[in-house]
């Protein structure tokens, strides 16, 4: 009795144990699978790449990856959460303009300058393909959901504003295959106005919505065959014969 108890006990831990990897597996992987009809919910941040222009009200799904060095700042920016301190996240910012040839963006101190040292360092290739690269493959359709600035205003040059956001958008598989795919730090969003800010991103979070595979029918052993009434008939005489070893057991006795 004790060993059951001691085998239910280890059953239950290890399923619980298998149901928090899935979940984790599920809302922040590197790379996330789509079946056919299936989708995946993207939250992303990302920073301005046009020094000198608005900040963008509105932006656009992604259409373009940025080049190599913007890929290895913002993976950098990603990896060391510098977005979540405004003053750092700022730094990020005067990295980046410096990056893409900028003149007039402030120089910034050590944190801007580890983001450019980063960016020296050729970007991790990624084990999906890129969400921008599925769109061109028709694999997928990218709708963009959400949009809005992080922070307050702060002095930009001669002007106040935003310089990074938070969004959300929608990927949905509309192949007939799986695709195994990734949001790449870089990744860029034009604006919905011509003129602001082009923003390139990173994905924070991944909510992966596969639809359920359809379970084969189960089928019962067809005993509408000419071997049907045998197989009863037999299995008939040796209850009957059971029936009769046994009277003849407890007789014995």
């Amino acid at each position: 009795m004790r060993s059951v108890r001691w085998m239910g006990a280890l059953l239950i831990i290890g399923m619980l144990s298998l149901a928090g990897r899935s979940a984790f597996a599920q809302t922040t992987p590197a790379t996330f699978t789509l079946q056919p009809g299936g989708k995946a919910s993207i939250t992303f941040e990302a920073f301005c790449t046009n020094f000198g222009q608005k900040f963008p009200q509105a932006i656009q799904a992604p259409n373009a990856l940025g080049a190599d060095k913007i890929q290895s700042a913002l993976a950098y920016i990603q990896s060391n959460n510098l977005a979540a301190d405004p003053a750092k996240a700022l730094e990020a910012q005067y990295a980046i303009w410096q990056l893409v040839g900028a003149t007039g963006s402030p120089a910034g101190g050590a944190d801007a300058k580890a983001v450019v040292a980063a960016a020296a360092t050729a970007p991790a290739s990624a084990s999906g393909t890129s969400i921008v690269d599925a769109v061109k493959a028709n694999q997928v359709s990218v709708t963009l959901n959400s949009w809005q600035p992080i922070g307050n205003k702060v002095q930009l040059g001669s002007a106040m504003d935003n310089f990074y956001g938070r969004g959300t958008l929608t990927v949905a598989n509309t192949s007939q295959q799986a695709v195994t795919l990734a949001m790449p730090p870089g990744t860029l969003f034009p604006p919905a106005t011509a003129g602001e800010q082009t923003m390139a991103g990173y994905a924070t979070n991944v909510q992966v919505s596969n639809p359920q595979a359809a379970q084969a029918p189960q089928q019962l052993p067809d005993t509408s065959g000419e071997g049907g009434p045998l197989l009863l008939l037999f299995g008939a005489l040796l209850l009957l014969g059971a029936s009769r070893l046994l009277r003849l057991i407890r007789l014995a006795r």
